[in-house]
């Protein structure tokens, strides 16, 4: 969801117009209105979860979207760097490994924060790429010995590449760790893949496509709860993201 100024602005007077002279108790479209034309201007997390106040207690898609908006936006994966790198990976500039550092949140509580809000938001835009960055910041998570630091958005793509080496060799050895991480990433692409990338519902070629690409080779279905499979799918996946 992109947030323009001219649209921002124009809800604004809105709803300035629909408030003078009148006491009455906002209504949920003056508080949506109110908090995009709020989220327009923020530029962290302290200035967006301010924003996020103004629509406390709602819970209807349009809310839950401005809350994925304001999580993407607190960890700066926003940031006009960010995303020109994360752009130019999609488009197929640089590989899936440098979009993911691109996506990379600061911590999984973060992450998940914000992948449960875009789950809910009703857009497969914004639900396949919380997935994307929920797998990042996973990657990022288990870098060799913290080499990302403490906060794990500066994890570079280099940091990526070498996490996704190692859950690849972990997964050859049959090591515990590594299938449960891989499991965790398939599992949080396998919520969001039938609204974004299952049949007629392709929200991006390139990311979809690599997914696609993953389960097609591991001879699997996506839906699938076996452990097993998730495992073989995920490593498809680490491969593809690899190449």
């Amino acid at each position: 969801m992109q947030f323009n100024k001219a649209t921002a602005t124009i809800l604004a007077m809105g709803l300035a117009a629909l408030l003078t002279g009148c006491e009455a108790e906002q209504t949920e479209k003056d508080m949506l209105a109110e908090a995009q034309f709020c989220l327009d201007k923020a530029t962290d997390s302290s200035s967006a979860t301010a924003c996020m106040s103004k629509i406390d207690g709602l819970t209807s898609e349009k809310a839950y979207a401005l809350r994925c908006a304001a999580g993407f936006i607190g960890a700066e994966v926003t940031s006009p760097e960010n995303l020109s790198n994360a752009l130019n990976a999609i488009n197929g500039n640089a590989g899936a490994a440098g979009m993911l550092s691109a996506l990379s949140f600061p911590s999984m509580t973060a992450v998940n924060s914000t992948f449960s809000d875009c789950n809910k938001s009703g857009s497969a835009g914004m639900k396949l790429i919380a997935a994307m960055a929920k797998s990042a910041t996973t990657l990022a998570s288990i870098a060799p010995m913290g080499s990302c630091g403490a906060d794990l958005s500066g994890c570079d793509t280099a940091e990526i590449t070498q996490s996704i080496n190692d859950l690849i060799t972990g997964l050859n050895a049959n090591d515990p760790d590594a299938e449960a991480t891989v499991t965790s990433i398939v599992t949080s692409i396998q919520t969001v893949y039938t609204s974004t990338c299952g049949s007629g519902t392709s929200t991006n070629d390139e990311i979809c496509g690599q997914i696609t690409s993953a389960v097609s080779n591991s001879g699997y279905d996506i839906a699938t709860t076996d452990p097993n499979q998730l495992v073989a799918i995920g490593k498809e996946l680490l491969q593809n993201w690899k190449n």
